[in-house]
């Protein structure tokens, strides 16, 4: 590679792409990394992913190779060194670094690879033979696809693809039947999917506020819902499925973000906030209720045509903000933002009649 020619010129065999540590962030690449894969039919694509992200690319046909990240007790700086100096050997023509950070720039340089491109953030233009300039603002305005999108732009790229490719199942997945029938439903049988958790709890609206909404959603609208989260929000999720009778509200057992992608798209819509499992659903194809409070739908919503989503928020002008709880704002007498304490139960219902009304 001779990084004083165009790059967009030249022969690239190899790429190897740094992504976000966020489900949702990495949801936001992937039509950036397909129109890559339609660029460079041949090229070699390999992608760094903290775990559990690597379950999704691990499914996604536009990428060779997923290489997880250290996780856990492994996770610790020198580990880290030692990971990406270990990536040398593959020798790669291109390195893109998704994430703003130093460390990752940092990490990126060490792994070799000859042209590396990313935003200069952080005074990372030492690291990068092809930085892109940016500004907190952009980040902040920009839509994070088109913010993604534009690292690639010295590879001249025509435009993010509009839709996400099907996954492929890998060897030892659960099938969608399966799940189904370890939840106790019929593969025929109807579902709303909730999601009402968040990374961080603060950004997350009210446990009780789901479990009503979940109330009028079975005694009002007639409809079966399936709660959807992790092991360690199982409390979470028992306290919202108290909300009815158990025979309309199931909690999906644990699977790999692959097998939960397939049994998203057997929903009728998802409700929650937002968060990763906001995008997945959004990957997969389903009409999406999102709510949203500290951030904002015009940078962080949901890939999808606009007639498939509903965006419930009251647009305070602080957000998105920095979500630094509470050095910026006062938090609510149940310790929320107001930005999501002030959206009521009845705000998110009317929502989902108004995104059902257009199915």
């Amino acid at each position: 590679m001779d990084i004083t020619r165009p790059l967009h010129s030249q022969d690239i065999q190899s790429f190897l792409l740094w992504m976000p540590n966020w489900i949702g962030d990495v949801v936001l690449t992937l039509p950036v990394i397909q129109s890559l894969r339609r660029a460079y039919p041949v090229a070699r694509i390999f992608a760094v992913a903290r775990h559990p992200s690597d379950e999704l690319l691990l499914g996604h046909p536009a990428i060779d190779t997923v290489l997880t990240m250290p996780s856990g007790s492994e996770n610790r700086f020198w580990q880290r060194v030692g990971f990406a100096r270990n990536l040398k050997k593959y020798n790669f023509d291109v390195g893109v670094v998704f994430p703003n950070s130093f460390g990752s720039a940092f990490l990126l340089s060490l792994t070799g690879a000859k042209c590396r491109l990313g935003y200069n953030t952080e005074a990372r233009d030492i690291l990068l033979t092809h930085p892109v300039a940016t500004t907190a603002h952009l980040k902040k305005a920009q839509y994070r696809v088109e913010y993604y999108f534009k690292i690639l732009s010295s590879l001249k790229l025509d435009t993010p693809d509009r839709n996400f490719v099907p996954l492929i199942p890998q060897e030892g997945d659960a099938t969608v039947r399966e799940v189904l029938l370890d939840m106790g439903l019929s593969e025929q049988e109807e579902f709303i999917t909730l999601h009402p958790a968040t990374s961080k709890t603060e950004r997350s609206w009210h446990v009780e506020r789901f479990g009503i909404l979940c109330q009028k959603l079975i005694k009002e609208d007639d409809k079966r819902v399936v709660l959807l989260g992790t092991e360690k929000e199982s409390e979470l999720l028992n306290r919202i499925r108290n909300f009815g009778p158990p025979e309309s509200i199931r909690i999906i057992p644990p699977v790999n973000l692959r097998v939960l992608s397939g049994l998203l798209k057997r929903s009728h819509l998802f409700i929650g906030n937002d968060s990763g499992m906001m995008h997945l659903a959004a990957m997969a194809g389903i009409p999406v209720l999102g709510i949203f409070g500290p951030g904002s739908p015009e940078s962080t919503g949901p890939y999808m045509a606009p007639e498939k989503q509903e965006m419930v928020t009251r647009n305070f002008s602080c957000s998105p903000c920095r979500q630094k709880f509470f050095k910026e704002c006062k938090p609510s007498p149940h310790y929320k933002p107001y930005c999501l304490e002030d959206i009521t139960v009845k705000d998110v219902h009317e929502g989902v009649h108004r995104l059902l009304k257009r199915l």
